[in-house]
């Protein structure tokens, strides 16, 4: 049964659009909490486990994407959205039951994989659902509406490591992780009680495969971007704060900025970039940004202690670098 186009969705796109910034906080609260998680007073992870606990995320996330729109058609998008946030909520409710195992690394590297594979799960099916919703529930303004629910998500991604920055110094870093948990339990609470039926029921979150047929070489060389893409904006997002802190010496507000300064750059970036697509074309950007990623990296490369101030403007740019390239990819 569709719903009638003159119904009023205002309080379940600002419920959304709240879940947008929950879950862009919750994405990156692992890496914003990085010098805790490898601190020797912390949980004592070396860099490679470190490394290792965000593999099953990708993984989740991959999974979770890929079985996405067949999970939307037999359970419908309301059911995937509340699995997604439940699965944010466990992860967060794992994170806070590790601390009890701190520096015991067999017992707590198994449970901070198994959090960030909740969090990839989550992420990888509640993205998709709401940008589904917003675009359903606004058929007249697609384009805005997509575009305002990711620029939350970005505002999310870049808040994470601002209030880390808060509370990691005295020591209570684990009220990030409570807040994005209480959070998202809450979200869970207000989307079941809200109706969240899209207009069409058929509508699955990615959309219909198209029948025109498909060049396989440029695809495969975008899918061959898309994984680059995907490991520079990796490094950047989760290892930002360990350099800033372990190689420039900077202290935890400081080493927290720069990872907040990426995230605001990756959105700040997306929303000029969108806006001045005829100064900016895809055919200047798509080439163009990878050159002044492979700058910028190069530049973090040689980053010194007490290099306070470069680091910054580094991550920051690296931020600019980033934002165009998955939306035009």
């Amino acid at each position: 049964m569709s719903l009638p186009p003159s119904e009023d969705h205002s309080r379940e796109q600002a419920l959304l659009l709240q879940a947008g910034v929950m879950q862009g906080v919750a994405l990156v609260t692992f890496p914003a909490i990085s010098s805790v998680l490898t601190s020797p007073q912390g949980f004592g992870l070396s860099s490679s486990d470190y490394g290792l606990i965000f593999l099953p995320q990708v993984v989740a996330a991959i999974a979770a994407s890929v079985l996405g729109a067949q999970l939307s058609r037999a359970w419908g998008a309301k059911r995937v959205l509340l699995v997604g946030l439940l699965a944010d909520a466990a992860s967060m409710a794992v994170l806070l039951l590790s601390a009890l195992a701190m520096q015991q690394t067999s017992v707590v590297l198994p449970m901070l994989m198994l959090a960030t594979a909740l969090m990839g799960f989550g992420f990888g099916g509640v993205v998709p659902v709401l940008n589904t919703f917003v675009a359903n529930f606004q058929p007249a303004r697609v384009d805005q509406a997509i575009l305002m629910l990711n620029a939350l998500l970005g505002l999310g991604t870049a808040l994470a490591p601002a209030l880390a920055a808060v509370v990691v110094g005295p020591g209570v870093w684990w009220l990030l992780p409570l807040l994005v948990l209480a959070a998202a339990v809450a979200l869970w609470i207000g989307c079941r009680r809200l109706p969240l039926q899209l207009s069409d029921p058929g509508l699955d979150c990615h959309g219909e495969g198209s029948e025109a047929p498909r060049r396989r070489g440029p695809l495969l060389l975008f899918l061959v971007v898309a994984v680059l893409y995907g490991l520079v904006e990796t490094l950047n997002g989760n290892w930002s704060v360990i350099l800033m802190g372990q190689r420039v010496g900077a202290p935890t507000q400081i080493a927290s900025l720069a990872l907040t300064l990426f995230w605001l750059m990756v959105t700040a970036g997306r929303l000029i970039f969108s806006r001045l697509a005829t100064l900016f074309p895809p055919r200047l950007l798509l080439p163009g940004l990878p050159v002044f990623l492979a700058v910028i990296l190069f530049g973090v490369s040689r980053l010194t202690p007490g290099a306070e101030t470069s680091g910054l403007v580094l991550f920051a740019l690296a931020g600019v670098g980033c934002s165009a390239m998955l939306p035009l990819i």
